[in-house]
């Protein structure tokens, strides 16, 4: 493993490492964590259905039975991709490390260096985002035992439990084994939302900083030009100027133009490359999540509006509703910068006065525009383009839908 990985994807290799994904770990903890993540989830879940069939009838536990698998569902969906496309997972870090050595003008290192700690920062903020938020909501079922502490009464308040779980055990005497294995699941399938969101995001973000690097470059490509001018010849005469070495050096000038055109167009096509690797590592997983997302936010949504009189409730599944909005944005959003990256190259490539080109590099210039008019982007299922237009659309529609319910109520 090369240093580059070490040194910009620590948080990254953390993460990974704790749910058994990581491509550099050793084959016994790729297979004997995963397999022990997934046991403790399914494990879970066969608790919930036993719960619901006990208690069948009943809607609101079946609803909220249904959100928790429909839940740990996306997250196994997570999980399986990371861990049966290692290869590709492997592939795609290898490939970090190759474009830093391709990428290797100033400009372009420092522009790759900003993306990726501007990254590793959203990848920090999200999964404190994610921890926090978990831990306030592991706290509420233990909220009565604290309150007989801080304000007791007569009696001791009735125990609550994370989620309708059934063990065929007295669930008074086990109480606290009940909990602790309901802490360990949610806990496990925070980690992996954690560990893929934030490798997703870490992918995204040196994708797009492959194309900021090819835009600055191209757009910049004359006055690059001029100075390599400058450098060559400058000592023949100290007193000639760039615009007198355009007149005087017009073929060398025309040459470097053209050696710095087939450089941007081959760095853009590895820009488009990896592009097409990530969209092709995620689009089914992606997909998955998406459907469960969909169907999570309706049944949450419905709870919301159900349980406007049940303080305690309403709280509870707004939380979960606004979670699910919030990691659709965060699904949609690396997808929308992907597309602004890639189609950014046409009105970079429209600043690099291009006028002043040579006929043979125009038409090199010309390939690259053709290229960069179509957007690069991440799907879900090559169905559902991953960007702000079409959360937003998914947000219009849920609130129309959550309004229409509420008014039927």
């Amino acid at each position: 493993m090369q240093s580059v990985i070490l040194r910009y994807y620590r948080v990254n290799k953390t993460f990974m490492s704790q749910i058994g994904t990581w491509p550099y770990q050793s084959r016994i903890m790729r297979i004997l964590i995963p397999i022990a993540m997934a046991f403790i989830d399914i494990s879970y879940v066969l608790a919930e259905m036993i719960r619901m069939f006990d208690t069948w009838g009943n809607v609101d536990i079946a609803v909220e039975c249904i959100i928790s698998t429909i839940i740990v569902l996306a997250c196994f969906t997570k999980l399986l991709n990371l861990s049966f496309r290692i290869n590709e997972t492997r592939h795609l870090f290898s490939l970090i490390e190759y474009h830093w050595q391709v990428f290797n003008n100033s400009t372009d290192v420092k522009i790759l260096q900003n993306y990726v700690i501007f990254g590793r920062k959203v990848v920090l903020f999200y999964a404190t985002y994610v921890y926090v938020s978990t831990s306030l909501y592991l706290i509420m079922p233990m909220t009565p035992q604290i309150l007989d502490l801080m304000m007791p009464l007569n009696e001791s308040r009735p125990r609550k439990f994370l989620f309708e779980v059934e063990y065929r055990v007295d669930r008074e005497k086990y109480y606290y084994l009940i909990l602790f294995h309901s802490y360990v699941a949610v806990v496990a399938v925070m980690s992996i939302v954690v560990c893929a969101d934030t490798t997703y995001i870490a992918y995204v973000q040196h994708c797009c900083s492959l194309f900021a690097a090819v835009g600055y470059r191209l757009e910049h490509i004359v006055s690059r030009e001029c100075k390599l001018s400058q450098t060559n010849h400058l000592t023949k005469n100290e007193e000639k100027t760039c615009q007198d070495m355009e007149v005087g050096d017009n073929y060398f000038q025309e040459q470097t133009v053209f050696r710095e055109l087939i450089i941007c167009l081959r760095k853009h096509q590895l820009a488009i490359q990896y592009a097409r690797l990530l969209e092709s590592s995620f689009m089914l997983s992606t997909g998955i999540q998406l459907s469960c997302n969909m169907l999570a936010l309706s049944l949450t949504g419905i709870q919301v509006i159900s349980n406007l009189d049940n303080t305690e409730d309403f709280i509870r599944y707004a939380c979960l509703c606004a979670g699910a909005f919030f990691h659709l944005l965060c699904m949609s959003l690396p997808g929308q910068r992907l597309m602004d990256h890639s189609v950014n190259i046409f009105d970079e490539a429209c600043r690099s006065h291009w006028y002043t080109f040579s006929l043979k590099s125009k038409r090199l210039l010309r390939i690259l525009l053709y290229r960069s008019i179509i957007p690069c982007t991440l799907t879900a299922g090559k169905i559902y383009v991953m960007s702000m237009a079409n959360y937003s659309m998914i947000v219009q529609s849920a609130m129309s839908y959550f309004m229409t319910f509420s008014s039927l109520k």
